[in-house]
């Protein structure tokens, strides 16, 4: 059976924080809400899709027509971000090793699409995924079982790489091993309580596990 990675991408493998903040604070003043959050406050919004995270930052005052205006200013500063260290050549070497690349991502699909496009398109991936309207966002499984069944993948031959809690959660949902980032947008804290399988500091510290 093929052995295969399942990677989260916000946090994990792009830093995609700053234009997140930067999209969301010119939504929130366009609209005339009084609200501007730092870096800090938007990374805890950070996991359970575009949605949540713009309910979240207006306190559930915003309507459909305010979210898709928050949704193109998302997009428009998305695509001005970089991968974190060590990332292309750790999925570069995963590839050498014979495992399937994989991304699951609560970001909006036709978003995923094109960054991934324009900034790891260095990597291989099997599959990319953004959040499908028709399915429930991570941690639920229901989407993401339906691909690995589609590709004939084994759980018991997969990891799940992440940053948050949200992550961790949906590894455990699919009972995957998980490895989960430091570096990234979780919360530590609620992640050490949680006891991952594998902890790590450096993205490339996946090598010494797979």
């Amino acid at each position: 059976m093929d052995k295969f990675v399942v990677f989260d991408l916000d946090g994990t493998l792009v830093d995609t924080l700053p234009g997140i903040q930067k999209g969301l604070n010119i939504t929130l003043k366009e609209l005339n809400f009084n609200y501007s959050y730092s870096l800090n406050k938007v990374k805890t919004f950070i996991g359970r899709g575009a949605r949540r995270l713009f309910a979240l930052a207006t306190k559930n005052k915003g309507n459909e027509e305010d979210f898709k205006h928050y949704l193109r200013n998302y997009e428009k500063y998305q695509y001005d971000v970089s991968a974190f260290d060590g990332v292309i050549d750790t999925l570069k070497e995963l590839e050498k090793r014979s495992y399937k690349l994989l991304i699951f991502s609560n970001k909006p699909d036709h978003i995923l699409q094109k960054l991934i496009k324009e900034k790891l398109n260095e990597a291989k991936f099997l599959v990319i995924q953004g959040q499908d309207n028709n399915y429930p966002p991570k941690p639920d499984i229901t989407l993401l079982s339906l691909i690995l069944n589609k590709y004939n993948l084994d759980i018991k031959n997969g990891y799940y790489v992440g940053d948050s809690i949200v992550d961790l959660e949906t590894a455990r949902n699919i009972k995957m091993k998980n490895i989960i980032v430091s570096y990234g947008y979780g919360d530590k804290e609620e992640i050490l309580k949680a006891k991952p399988d594998y902890y790590i500091d450096k993205f490339s510290e996946i090598l010494k596990i797979l």
